[in-house]
């Protein structure tokens, strides 16, 4: 796999916005794949990524955007519920945020109106926020607050709350192993609870610290990865008992980690100096892309199904293209 581009390159498409990009992220479902949420200081805005691969009236990369969703604070973290759909009636969007209040916040539209839950329950900055992927009836966040918990989406109900022994960064559900929460704490742990019955599982282990991002591979789900201290750390759930592969790629701190949606192969980077993107071929062990010219402070996202990387640069969103 090579970049279209330069090894050190700009996006194959930019697109400005006049607020400052907090949140980026492209819905990881089906019926929504081209839908991009932007939080920002006050506001959702919800867009729609347009690609030549998949619309031949696209010569280019388009972004269009659909619709401004008012946020009581700013918006901290983000995630697509799976009931969104643009593609079959009714159209609908279903996502969730995290401001500064420590509250989560549950979103359900159709075309004319906006209903908003609010969640109350901890009391520190929530990091990490998932829907299970198949119903969207079941929301996990965790939190600095020393805790993950699960959430009803329908009745608001904390169903269950995890106690962790330090803040929680990251949580996921896979969509191939949907009885499965994963939890990756600051200590450098990370663990696997049956979201049923809400039993520990299993616990990795990165032996250093502190965690600050974590990620489950869509495309394996034997695949763990997270962003400690300056390391990229590798893990394979049939082989849990230590790291399989570890990486050092920013010096300063690593803060965020993200597996291509498309390809096991590709991983997203973002770390200090500043907050520069790297996006590796881990199993390669070959950076492909090191932007060090631009801060990186909005977070990055995959296309669920072609090799686009959206990234929220200060008021832009960068699109970064690969080539399988």
């Amino acid at each position: 796999m090579v970049l279209d581009r330069s090894p050190v390159s700009e996006p194959v498409a930019q697109f400005q916005l006049s607020s400052r990009i907090f949140v980026t992220e492209l819905s990881p479902f089906e019926w929504s794949a081209n839908l991009i949420a932007l939080g920002l200081a006050d506001s959702v805005i919800i867009g729609q990524i347009k690609l030549p691969e998949e619309d031949e009236s696209c010569q280019e990369p388009e972004f269009e955007r659909l619709r401004e969703i008012h946020h009581d604070t700013r918006v901290q973290s983000l995630a697509w519920g799976p009931r969104t759909s643009q593609l079959v009636a009714p159209r609908c969007l279903q996502f969730a945020t995290s401001g500064t209040d420590h509250k989560l916040r549950v979103f359900n539209t159709d075309t004319t109106q906006v209903n908003v839950k609010l969640f109350k329950g901890h009391s520190d900055y929530i990091n990490g926020i998932v829907f299970e992927p198949e119903s969207g009836e079941l929301v996990g966040t965790c939190s600095d607050d020393h805790t993950a918990k699960l959430w009803d989406t329908n009745s608001g109900t904390c169903l269950h709350t995890f106690h962790l022994t330090s803040p929680g960064m990251s949580v996921c559900w896979h969509a191939a192993e949907t009885g499965k929460l994963l939890v990756a704490q600051k200590s450098g742990v990370i663990s696997l609870f049956n979201s049923t019955n809400y039993a520990p599982i299993l616990s990795l282990d990165c032996c250093s610290s502190p965690l600050l991002g974590a990620d489950w591979c869509q495309p394996n789900s034997m695949l763990v990865a997270a962003a400690v201290f300056s390391d990229i750390v590798y893990f394979d759930l049939s082989r849990p008992s230590l790291p399989t592969e570890r990486k050092s790629l920013h010096g300063e701190g690593a803060r965020m980690v993200k597996f291509s949606r498309a390809a096991d192969s590709l991983v997203a980077t973002i770390g200090k100096p500043g907050a520069n993107l790297k996006v590796s071929q881990h199993r390669a062990g070959l950076v492909i892309v090191s932007n060090q010219k631009k801060i990186v402070g909005g977070g990055c996202s995959w296309h669920l199904r072609l090799p686009y990387l959206a990234v929220g640069n200060d008021r832009d969103i960068d699109l970064y293209k690969f080539s399988l």
